[in-house]
């Protein structure tokens, strides 16, 4: 691997470190796999379940490059004065209590078989702890989430010992959820994960919700495929419930099978968000571009609720959206393009943009730019865009240092 690469890799480390520990509470290997979608959370389980035999079969992209970014991680989480711990992962369902190995390479998995997390703010001070009726419990949530074949074992036990206890009442539900195979409406099993089991399973697992909810919205995403999108009501849809399982290429596949959705504000969102998910910044602002384009009454709003540091479009927009007067969303990819942080538009859905205000502004600044990069000036194209958007056109003359 060359030396730049790992430059790359060491730099992109440490903030993905920091978004595992936001999101999980924890650093190891494993869910660092998960948040660099270098691991599908469908293949996780598969491993989980012993589908898979050893994790680094279904880890995507060049090994060696793997072992460098978890390497740098762990390098990265160690420097932050975590405190750490010996960790082994488990199996479930009728691997349950199995296992299992992350690397064929016993260095390499041993390595790696260590799980890092905050020293707590104060000493826990919880007296009941060890108390008989949390053991329970535990083992009961513990059961729920390794897919135990004993778990209706100790739910009848605890339903002997505690029937009055209210966390039984929800975890039953999630038992029951997990246990559904199919729905006969799936609209209707959709609000039902959403309103009833999806807060129960926060409440319970809190991190480890998605263990217990990806494989039920996988499930209705797949009974809800050939549903038609209803744009009064976008989120009981596949993209969504693909979207919520973590499944990003099926999310936007789901979300480009609907005709037209180029023209819905809320597959635009859901769709960019998929790509941000995915890492694919070239991708997000192109998504972006296309929504201030295609759904420019939305999109301004969109904007303002997104995180567009990860893009690099936080500055630019904060630039763009406070500026007097204020200008039509519909320029603002144009502003993209001046800046160097556009992305080559070559989806379908531009198709559809060519026939719009800011498309056509959009054009006249690539083709502008293209000039001054072969050292030529068109004198017409400055002209023609002076008069379709003056502040454009100074803010093309001030990008270039030409005077106006």
């Amino acid at each position: 691997m060359s030396i730049t690469a790992y430059e790359k890799i060491s730099r992109a480390a440490p903030a993905l470190v920091e978004q595992t520990l936001a999101d999980h509470g924890i650093w190891n290997a494993v869910v660092f796999l998960l948040i660099s979608h270098r691991l599908r959370q469908s293949d996780y389980e598969a491993w989980r379940l012993g589908g898979i035999a050893c994790l680094e079969d279904a880890v995507i992209g060049n090994p060696r490059r793997i072992l460098a970014m978890l390497d740098a991680a762990l390098a990265h989480a160690q420097s932050m004065g975590l405190d750490s711990a010996t960790i082994t992962w488990t199996g479930w369902g009728k691997q349950a209590g199995k296992q299992l190995r992350l690397f064929r390479d016993d260095e390499t998995n041993a390595r790696f078989q260590i799980q890092l997390a905050p020293r707590p703010d104060r000493p826990q001070l919880d007296l009941f702890m060890d108390a008989p009726h949390t053991i329970l419990m535990n083992r009961l949530r513990r059961a729920l989430l390794d897919r135990d074949p004993e778990q209706d074992t100790i739910f009848d036990r605890a339903l002997d010992d505690m029937p009055n206890e209210p966390a039984l009442a929800r975890l039953d539900t999630i038992r029951a959820a997990m246990k559904q195979k199919t729905a006969d409406d799936a609209a209707v099993w959709f609000k039902h994960l959403d309103e009833a089991i999806a807060p129960a399973v926060m409440d319970e697992f809190n991190r480890r919700v998605m263990d217990i909810m990806a494989p039920l919205w996988r499930r209705v995403a797949g009974a809800m495929q050939d549903a038609p999108f209803d744009p009064e009501h976008g989120a009981p849809h596949a993209s969504e419930a693909w979207f919520r399982a973590h499944a990003w290429e099926s999310c936007l596949e789901a979300i480009e099978s609907v005709s037209g959705w180029y023209r819905h504000a809320c597959l635009h969102e859901r769709r960019i968000a998929a790509l941000s998910a995915m890492g694919n910044r070239d991708a997000v602002r192109q998504g972006w571009m296309a929504f201030c384009w295609l759904c420019p009454r939305d999109a301004a709003g969109a904007l303002n609720r997104a995180d567009l540091h990860a893009c690099g479009l936080q500055r630019l927009w904060q630039q763009f959206s406070h500026m007097e007067p204020a200008q039509p969303v519909e320029d603002f990819p144009a502003l993209m393009r001046l800046h160097g942080l556009h992305a080559n538009p070559q989806r379908i859905a531009f198709e559809h943009a060519g026939r719009t205000q800011g498309w056509r502004h959009y054009q006249l600044v690539s083709d502008l730019l293209t000039h001054e990069k072969n050292g030529s000036v068109d004198v017409e194209l400055r002209r023609s865009l002076r008069e379709a958007s003056p502040w454009l056109f100074q803010a093309y003359m001030a990008r270039m240092r030409l005077p106006a």
